[in-house]
């Protein structure tokens, strides 16, 4: 099973971040000025402003019993981040403001680029954009309207990462000024990516949220170890889809039951037997320490074949293979959107220089009327 794995443009906001909106009401002014020849919707701005906000947060310096609700607190406080290549320590409230700006000059920058390279959305992508602010309004639609925030802000910050995969694709894509070759994605997976075919053996029973004692731990290494021996006879393939499923069910439901529980359904073991093609952004979620270390224990081995590795709750019994042999790259760039995982991070850093280097005429004004102390972060 490929567990396709995309990074999405944004405007140097998390989606997520449209679920706990705060600010101002909104009345006047409907924008917050101009960045080159783009005007700032207030809607935008309070969006950025509320996702900085939640960054400046979980970097703030606070006191004892202060929280992230606390937003006068973190206004006050130190916080010390990274802001594009530079380190910055600033109070809360100079965090804000940076970072907001930021990501309203990325929005400006994206918004000019589209225009400049004349581009359209299909319906498709502008039925998506419209789709999900719907879907958020309607769970949201107290919180926004308590807030001064519309559906037509939602739907704006929306169809912008729309426009910046747009672009992506008409510099990059198949029939781009610039396209990714087909031999560019080879090395790309050959020297970036891994592909590995994986059992996981779980360390923790589900039903109950408890994970194995040290004994517990102890006999479901031997098993992990005997499926790693199973597998290293009957799947020595390139592929071997039909014995790592039926490691799964051999294994799995054995590790559950020393830890006293049970898979109510056979077919349940599947989803713990796959395949996938990680990216370089996949690996980094993978640390260098004792435990969740993956590309260190893979290369330990030769490629094929089979090891155990400890990533705390779960043993996996995995190999990596070169997916080459199986898929041409253009299958597998189809599989896992690989030219945004290659080229997303390049350009967004292009969006954020080009919108700094716009001229800016910003309303201090609105954006005062805007100010980050009005944030609430319950209604």
């Amino acid at each position: 099973m490929h567990s396709i794995k995309t990074k999405l443009f944004a405007l140097g906001m998390a989606v997520s971040m449209l679920l706990g909106l705060a600010g101002c009401a909104l009345s006047t002014p409907a924008d917050v000025g101009t960045i080159g020849d783009v005007k700032i919707p207030a809607g935008v701005y309070l969006l950025a402003q509320y996702n900085a906000y939640t960054t400046a947060s979980g970097l703030a310096d606070l006191a004892t019993g202060e929280t992230a609700n606390d937003v006068k607190a973190v206004l006050k406080a130190e916080c010390t981040g990274t802001i594009g290549d530079e380190e910055v320590t600033a109070t809360g409230a100079e965090y804000v403001e940076k970072l907001t700006l930021r990501a309203i000059e990325y929005y400006a920058a994206v918004e000019t680029k589209f225009a400049e390279l004349g581009a359209t959305l299909e319906d498709a992508a502008t039925a998506e954009a419209a789709d999900s602010a719907q879907s958020l309004w309607d769970s949201n639609s107290e919180l926004y309207a308590a807030n001064g925030i519309g559906k037509a802000s939602i739907e704006a910050y929306l169809l912008n990462a729309q426009k910046a995969s747009k672009i992506q694709d008409l510099l990059y894509g198949e029939n781009g000024m610039t396209p990714v070759t087909e031999q560019d994605y080879a090395d790309y997976i050959t020297n970036q990516c891994y592909y590995i075919e994986s059992v996981q053996i779980p360390l923790v029973d589900y039903t109950t949220y408890s994970m194995a004692d040290d004994e517990q731990k102890a006999q479901i290494q031997v098993l992990a170890d005997q499926c790693m021996q199973d597998l290293n006879v009957q799947a020595t393939g390139e592929t071997a889809t039909s014995a790592i499923y039926t490691a799964a069910s051999t294994y799995v439901p054995q590790a559950l039951a020393i830890m006293g529980g049970t898979m109510e359904d056979a077919t349940q073991a599947m989803y713990y037997a796959g395949s996938q093609l990680y990216t370089p952004d996949d690996l980094a979620a993978y640390g260098s320490d004792e435990y969740n270390n993956l590309t260190d224990s893979l290369d330990a081995v030769p490629m094929g074949i089979w090891t155990t590795i400890d990533l705390g709750t779960t043993l996996l019994v995995a190999r990596r293979i070169d997916p080459l042999v199986s898929y041409t790259a253009g299958d597998l760039a189809t599989m896992y959107d690989l030219l945004t995982s290659m080229k997303s991070t390049e350009l967004q850093d292009q969006f954020y220089a080009e919108g700094a280097a716009l001229e800016h005429a910003l309303d201090a004004g609105a954006m005062k009327t805007y100010s980050a102390s009005n944030i609430k972060k319950n209604v």
